[in-house]
């Protein structure tokens, strides 16, 4: 443990800045306003669960991984029919005193069996083995885009990428996968531009106005975008402080969780924060060696979230609901994190 106190320390700042955010959040809305205490409470149980799992022989986790992985698509199909709507999406689960996000928990049982999967199947045919785990990657990506949860079909896709990347597969398999990809976003954006009765047909409104939301991007429109840029530009070298927030924007402690920070810290503040969260990630990548198949999707996963959200926040890509790891405000998100951050921690017990 003494070994990964440099990675636990900064992981301490990280939460001091995400505590710094979510308390000035009360300061845009009074909805905002129990954030603080919430968030310092769900990063208490991180450090708790981070403890528990350096504890533990996690082959046994790894061991019965196929069972976590039904259980995932189980609270999936639960948040389907009897969820929280909340911002048009049925994503969440109420445990009475809490909300829950299992799309947050799934992403983690996603490494775990596709780690567990790819061990135990190593000589397995290329064919079969991408047969076999796009297989389980479109059960819960299907269950999820029905609620819709689009960002967390997103991160599926990046833990996907990340076992491919990991299998060493042949690079024709890589140019027929961009292909199909290409093929599916062309006909995807053909139903949205020219046939958008079908398409409410068949991805309903809520999915309509969420792409209504990406066109309004690219035409250089958006009010959220619009207020954080504002924000942003108005912060300084050193910040306007917690309690002076120029302009109102929506979601500012989770999907605009940078712009928010900018405003608290200013732009110096930001760079410290970059330098602190690249270090963390710096970090986790000295643990790569020991372990690249389950490392890397954590590595890649907190790569590419970290910057589509940044993106966002400063108006180069769409707002598509990504938060920004270990300082937007939620607890599941930041579970789920921390649960990742056990097993990078306690990698070596893994054989």
């Amino acid at each position: 443990m003494k070994k990964n106190i440099p990675l636990l320390l900064t992981l301490i700042l990280l939460m001091l800045l995400s505590l710094i955010n979510n308390y000035s959040a009360k300061y845009i809305s009074l909805d905002y306003d129990n954030y603080f205490i919430k968030q310092l409470i769900w990063y208490i149980v991180g450090f708790f669960i981070i403890f528990i799992i350096n504890k533990i022989n996690l082959n046994y986790l790894f061991k019965y991984s196929f069972w976590l992985y039904l259980f995932g698509n189980l609270l999936l199909i639960i948040t389907l029919f009897w969820g929280v709507n909340v911002n048009g999406s049925n994503s969440w689960l109420s445990l009475g005193f809490i909300n829950f996000q299992p799309s947050e928990l799934v992403k983690v049982i996603l490494i775990i069996y596709l780690y567990s999967f790819s061990k135990k199947y190593i000589y397995l045919s290329n064919l079969k083995y991408i047969l076999l785990t796009s297989l389980i990657i479109l059960i819960p990506s299907i269950l999820t885009f029905l609620e819709p949860d689009t960002g967390a079909i997103l991160i599926y896709i990046i833990i996907y990428i990340s076992f491919l990347i990991s299998r060493n597969l042949n690079r024709w398999w890589y140019i027929l996968g961009i292909i199909l990809i290409v093929l599916v976003i062309g006909s995807f954006l053909v139903l949205y531009y020219f046939f958008q009765d079908t398409f409410i047909n068949i991805f309903g409104t809520t999915f309509f106005y969420r792409m209504d939301r990406i066109t309004d991007f690219i035409n250089g429109e958006g009010y959220q975008i619009n207020k954080a840029l504002i924000a942003i530009g108005s912060a300084g070298l050193f910040g306007r402080g917690i309690r002076n927030i120029p302009e109102y924007f929506p979601e500012a402690p989770t999907d605009f969780a940078f712009t928010l920070l900018i405003n608290n810290i200013g732009l110096i503040g930001a760079v410290i924060f970059l330098i602190v969260y690249f270090y963390f990630i710096y970090l986790i990548i000295n643990k790569y060696y020991l372990n690249k198949k389950l490392i890397l999707p954590i590595i890649l996963l907190l790569m590419i979230q970290f910057s589509i959200n940044v993106l966002m926040n400063i108006g180069l890509l769409p707002i598509i609901g990504i938060t920004l790891p270990f300082i937007s405000y939620g607890g599941s998100s930041l579970i789920s994190y921390m649960i990742l951050i056990g097993l990078v921690i306690n990698v070596k017990s893994i054989k």
